[in-house]
């Protein structure tokens, strides 16, 4: 329905308002299942492929006040505002969150998400992001976040998936060239972008730290329901 939505109306203008509505939704377990949904049709429908050309660049402010919008409702599910910051090319922050996910319960269902991502870096959609491990002078940060999804990975297929992409990227030595006064694109991009990252990795946490609260009240509630049937 998403996908036909964004082909009869403007994508952008879907994607932004269903955002704002998450962004005030007060069960959040639901509100984490539709991110991760949308998400997914954002990443993969070739129906978005023009909206996600404009989130990869962030050049104008169209995009990046609906990056920032995504973000805040994004925050439902931590392994999908990663992917949201790999899609936008903010590994910076992408290695941020990914240093936050120590402080998160880190359960089976989150775990598998990490591990579809993984297998979502290897689809076509993200083939620019796998070029962009050839320049590893100007990309570190790319690097130690995929680094960073690899140490959180149990030692399963997805680990060794990674593992296996990781061990491909070059010596920075080997990769040196003669043009060294072409300034990077991607520095360049990012400086442009005035975006608070400070502000949206608190908001990250504030959302998250509800949604630990939030699990524990419903881990209470079915513990005592638990203690009445055994009564």
């Amino acid at each position: 329905v998403h996908r036909q939505l964004c082909l009869l109306l403007n994508a952008e203008n879907i994607f932004h308002s269903m955002a704002d509505i998450l962004l005030r939704e007060e069960d959040l377990k639901f509100a984490s299942t539709m991110v991760h949904t949308l998400n997914t049709i954002l990443l993969t429908s070739s129906e978005l492929f023009q909206l996600r050309n404009q989130l990869k660049d962030l050049k104008t402010p169209e995009s990046r006040n609906l990056f920032c919008c995504l973000y805040r409702s994004w925050c439902h599910n931590p392994v999908t505002t990663v992917s949201l910051c790999f899609l936008t090319q903010n590994y910076k922050h992408a290695y941020d969150l990914i240093q936050k996910f120590g402080d998160l319960e880190v359960t089976v269902d989150f775990l598998t998400e990490v591990d579809k991502l993984v297998q979502l870096i290897e689809c076509p959609i993200f083939t620019y992001l796998r070029l962009q491990l050839l320049d590893v002078k100007n990309n570190p940060y790319l690097i130690k976040a995929l680094y960073g999804l690899l140490m959180l990975l149990p030692q399963s297929s997805a680990f060794q998936l990674l593992s296996h992409r990781l061990q491909c990227v070059p010596n920075p030595e080997l990769m040196q060239t003669t043009d060294n006064t072409k300034p990077s694109t991607s520095f360049k991009r990012t400086a442009a972008s005035n975006i608070d990252y400070t502000e949206l990795l608190q908001h990250f946490e504030k959302v998250q730290n509800k949604h630990l609260e939030a699990r524990h009240q419903r881990a209470g509630r079915a513990e005592q329901l638990d203690r009445r049937v055994v009564l």
